[in-house]
């Protein structure tokens, strides 16, 4: 069968401006298209007579399949030239693929209820009470249905890593008793780019089949990120958009709740927080002393060691006493004791311990920022000083807050920086400003941020007043504001420096036992250095504990030297 192409139309006399693309042709067109004869007249009435007899020919010439087998012989053609894309089509549904009838086991895990209560989470009595309402409804959501009332579709979980999120939404379901959905937010996205629509679109049919049930998006920031309209990146705007469609698709009576958790909830799209959606935001805190006293540390000396881990999470006071449980294994102990905690606690936040030895630069240096604690009556209180080195520490001072604090006054702060300042100071005293060590760089890197923070943060400048400065480095400052808070840094860092010079000095004496103690004894708990100032240089030794993490507005929880 021939087709008719520009060389024909010339051949037959037409003028050049007849002869068209073979694409675009009005007689390709009459081949693709099954044309009513109808049809074929009004397409010949817009071309002039040679073009109308091309047209009527290849009509005639079968290019429209006008005989079944013509068609079916079409259909064969269509399935052979497309038998690669279609074989390779089903081997990637086979294997790599999720076909919507099922729920893929690499998109989530489903659990007919979880094993977990709110029973088996401790602490967390603010936000377990909350998601209380999230329970009952899950339980019996006829009961909210028959008097109208509307919970939320979606539940956030906000917090720090380890806080136990992913415990608190199985604990959810297990409260509940009704089956548990568990997707991580990265898992929508993985061997194939676009695949997160399709995978969103599978989860909630899932849930619909099993409602009531719940879903628990974890790292939902993942998939629920600000869209973008960069061209690189459509496929994360197609999940998120589905995502928001599910969630607007299944009705408050179906029994199905979403939760989600993140630790970035700024970068989340609005969308998603708007009413309707994850319009209620719980947010979920490291513990305080009370929590870490209820996670199993007792006792009397637990209860040291649970002042030592305020802030902690409860993944950190699980590693800590696995930690602990692997040190005592080695050592073929039969039970963890109090000396493992302490020792697991040290190597997980200074490191393994290097050799010992005795560093009289060390001891003079941790004596003066031990004795500066005792002295100062705003300090945050001394817990234990040591000077057995530990990673790049030659030694370290750690202290325990005796109650959790939200706000701290000037004066908590200036000794704070007066402490920080001590160790530099107990070297000079001891070796002369000549013989001083880099081992105070780290203090004072912490007491020129805590600094700068009383400066810019704090509003507890004279000059600069209230006035917050969140990017120092910000164009739109003015050099001379530049220069004010310079100045008013370097003001509290030397003034803080020459009270300590001055109150160390006026304690010589006492530094000198200290450190002479310390070089002896290696560790000492805080009633030990009390023992050895009032003169009794034999008190029992006391397992080593290092510092608290850092918390949120500026502490010492601990000093390395």
């Amino acid at each position: 069968m021939r087709n008719f192409g520009s060389q024909d139309l010339q051949t037959s006399g037409i003028r050049s401006s007849f002869i068209l693309d073979t694409r675009k042709s009005p007689i390709k067109e009459a081949k693709k298209k099954e044309l009513r004869q109808t049809e074929l007249k009004e397409l010949l009435k817009d071309h002039p007579p040679s073009v109308q007899l091309q047209l009527v020919e290849a009509y005639r010439k079968g290019f429209q399949s006008s005989t079944e087998s013509d068609k079916k012989s079409r259909m064969f053609e269509t399935l052979t030239n497309n038998f690669g894309k279609i074989l390779l089509f089903l081997i990637t549904q086979h294997y790599l693929g999720a076909f919507p009838k099922m729920l893929d086991p690499s998109v989530a895990s489903f659990a007919e209820n979880a094993d977990v209560t709110f029973g088996d989470v401790q602490g967390c009595d603010e936000v377990k009470k909350e998601l209380q309402d999230v329970v009952e409804f899950l339980r019996n959501p006829e009961k909210f249905n028959r008097i109208g009332a509307k919970l939320p579709k979606g539940v956030l979980l906000v917090g720090p890593p380890g806080v136990g999120k992913t415990l608190l939404a199985k604990a959810v379901s297990g409260e509940a008793q009704v089956p548990f959905l568990y997707v991580s937010g990265s898992s929508f996205e993985e061997v194939f780019v676009g695949m997160g629509a399709s995978r969103v679109r599978q989860l909630f049919s899932a849930a619909k089949q099993h409602a009531p049930c719940l879903i628990f998006i974890d790292e939902i920031d993942s998939v629920g990120r600000n869209r973008t309209s960069s061209p690189h990146h459509p496929y994360a705007n197609q999940t998120i958009n589905q995502l928001l469609a599910e969630m607007d698709g299944f009705q408050s009576t179906e029994g199905i709740i979403v939760l989600g958790a993140t630790n970035q909830a700024e970068d989340l799209d609005k969308a998603l927080l708007r009413p309707g959606r994850f319009d209620v935001q719980i947010h979920v805190s490291p513990p305080t002393y009370e929590v870490s006293f209820e996670l199993k540390l007792v006792f009397s000396e637990y209860q040291k060691l649970a002042h030592g881990t305020v802030g902690y999470t409860g993944a950190d006071i699980q590693n800590l006493v696995n930690q602990a449980a692997i040190t005592a294994g080695l050592r073929n102990d039969s039970v963890v004791g109090m000396h493992h905690l302490w020792e697991a606690r040290d190597k997980l936040l200074m490191g393994p311990p290097l050799d010992e030895q005795t560093n009289r630069v060390s001891a003079y240096h941790e004596a003066g920022h031990a004795l500066m604690a005792l002295l100062t009556p705003e300090s945050t209180p001394l817990h234990k000083v040591t000077i057995i080195p530990r990673g790049d520490a030659g030694g370290h001072t750690s202290f325990l807050q005796d109650k959790d604090l939200s706000f701290y006054t000037r004066a908590q702060l200036l000794a704070q920086l007066d402490v920080l300042m001590a160790g530099r100071v107990g070297e000079e005293l001891a070796f002369g400003t000549d013989r001083v060590t880099t081992g105070a760089g780290d203090d004072f890197r912490k007491a020129t941020a805590l600094a700068q923070s009383m400066v810019v943060r704090f509003g507890l400048s004279s000059k600069l007043g209230p006035r917050v400065v969140t990017d120092l480095q910000n164009n739109h400052l003015s050099q001379s504001t530049r220069d004010m808070i310079d100045k008013e840094v370097d003001q509290l860092l030397n003034e803080s420096l020459a009270r300590t010079r001055s109150v160390l000095t006026n304690h010589s004496k006492q530094h000198k036992t200290l450190a002479e103690a310390l070089l002896h004894f290696e560790t000492l708990t805080k009633d030990e250095v009390n023992a050895v100032l009032a003169g009794k240089m034999k008190p029992p030794k006391f397992p080593p504990s290092p510092p608290s993490p850092t918390p949120s507005v500026p502490t010492l929880p601990t000093v390395n030297g």
